[in-house]
């Protein structure tokens, strides 16, 4: 038992409160108690679970709420006895931690703790953001291909549908649109395909028409796709993500013209 109350105590925090885009830690046991007395953390902070993978509310783990929050005793209270001391100088250098010095450690402000945040919660904003950005990719290129179409789709003509390679893959691009938009992450090996599959047959159609623009658009509509599906990077996935965007766009309209 005593083995288990000492792991707990030297284990490490991240926290958080609901809203927040950033996370603040590491803390310890003993400092997370400090800021619940100093109103910095309360029951429905979120703290990351290493086991689950999860952020989760504090209220949740019984025995975190039985350390940060104890039941408390009523308790007298007895005059403070003045103890002379001699080192006084030694008792202003070893002062305790204030929380504002604490929160500086957690967000990296100093010299100790520099470069050590906590990315979890920037990785996660990345992987939103491309996954977002990649659905609209393919959304955007399923209203392309699908506009020329519109009236087989409508009225469910399925030799046209089955037929035409356009309406196939604009129907498969606005299912993988919807799902990803779901955050189905397992969906990105299927991305990685269809990025290369769409830049090799359509530009092989345009190359043949002799039409150069839509394969420029497709190309670099298809090249940010497949890296947004690469990286965890939030500057990448968003460089990433404009240029997909920018060139699913540019393909759009030119199928529509």
């Amino acid at each position: 038992m005593a083995e288990q109350s000492l792991t707990r105590s030297m284990q490490e925090y991240y926290i958080r409160q609901e809203g927040d885009e950033d996370s603040r830690g590491p803390f310890t046991l003993d400092q997370l108690a400090s800021l619940v007395e100093a109103g910095q953390v309360n029951r429905q902070t979120y703290y990351y679970d290493s086991i689950s993978e999860k952020w989760v509310e504090i209220q949740s783990n019984g025995e975190l709420i039985a350390a940060l929050f104890p039941t408390k005793k009523k308790l007298s209270f007895k005059p403070k006895e003045h103890v002379p001391t001699i080192n006084v100088q030694k008792q202003e250098e070893e002062k305790p931690i204030t929380v504002e010095e604490m929160l500086a450690a957690a967000e990296g402000e100093t010299a100790e703790t520099r470069g050590r945040r906590d990315l979890t919660p920037r990785k996660a904003m990345a992987a939103r953001i491309g996954m977002r950005a990649m659905a609209l990719m393919f959304l955007i290129s399923s209203g392309g291909m699908l506009v020329l179409h519109m009236d087989a789709v409508l009225t469910l003509d399925y030799v046209t549908m089955v037929t035409n390679p356009f309406v196939l893959i604009g129907l498969a691009d606005l299912v993988l649109g919807l799902l990803l938009f779901l955050e189905m992450t397992s969906l990105y090996s299927f991305v990685r395909f269809r990025a290369a599959l769409g830049l090799g047959f359509f530009g092989f159609l345009f190359w043949a028409d002799g039409n150069l623009l839509p394969i420029a658009a497709l190309a670099v509509g298809s090249v940010g796709a497949f890296l947004t599906t690469l990286t965890v990077n939030l500057g990448a996935v968003i460089t990433w993500a404009v240029l997909g965007l920018a060139g699913m766009a540019g393909f759009a309209y030119f199928l529509v013209n």
